[in-house]
């Protein structure tokens, strides 16, 4: 694993949102646990891996053909004027680890997210992370 570039790639998500990324981590599946981040919130990472666990498996138990890698979790939290105020994203980043993020709404919007900045880092935080690592 390559932690410099994960991490200099968690500031290109921080940067690429304009001030409405709240907190931000790659956290590993098995342990829950972060080993990168921005403004780290381990409890959410332990607690969101639980939910993505669950959410895996019921994925899984109800013969929807989604595939592991697309397995991805947004909750959008409180409405002002119809629009959600928080996103809260864990994304599957590979067989080993995950990506959580809390992004305030009110400061960048869920278009710049999905449509630039997640495409641009994904590929390369991927990478990133099984550089170094045997197949």
């Amino acid at each position: 694993m390559d932690l410099k570039t994960v991490t200099k790639l968690l500031q290109e998500v921080e940067d690429g949102l304009g001030g409405g990324l709240a907190a931000c981590d790659v956290f590993s599946k098995q342990s829950g646990m972060s080993i990168a981040g921005i403004r780290t919130a381990p409890k959410a990472c332990a607690l969101f891996n639980v939910v993505m666990e669950r959410t895996t498996e019921a994925i899984k138990k109800s013969g929807l053909p989604i595939p592991d890698q697309l397995q991805s979790l947004m909750i959008q939290l409180g409405v002002d004027n119809e629009n959600p105020l928080v996103l809260i994203a864990v994304i599957e980043l590979d067989s080993k680890y995950r990506m959580g993020m809390a992004v305030d709404l009110t400061k960048s919007s869920l278009g710049l997210l999905i449509s630039v900045v997640l495409p641009d880092v994904l590929g390369p935080l991927r990478q990133s992370l099984t550089s170094g690592r045997s197949a």
